[in-house]
């Protein structure tokens, strides 16, 4: 009969030098980093400020 394996025991993943799944959350932070930047930096640009103007 088979036995059933729990979380923790049992296979475990192996390691490997370059997971792509590494490298795709790194470029895709990369990406979400420096278009928050850009927009932040054309925010300031065009209304000279980060935040609207409250009270509209």
């Amino acid at each position: 009969m088979s036995q059933m394996t729990t979380p923790g025991s049992g296979l475990t993943r192996p390691t490997v030098e370059n997971d792509v799944y590494t490298v795709l959350i790194l470029v895709a932070f990369l990406f979400v980093l420096t278009a928050t930047i850009y927009v932040g930096y054309r925010a300031l640009m065009l209304f000279g400020t980060l935040l609207p103007p409250g009270g509209s």
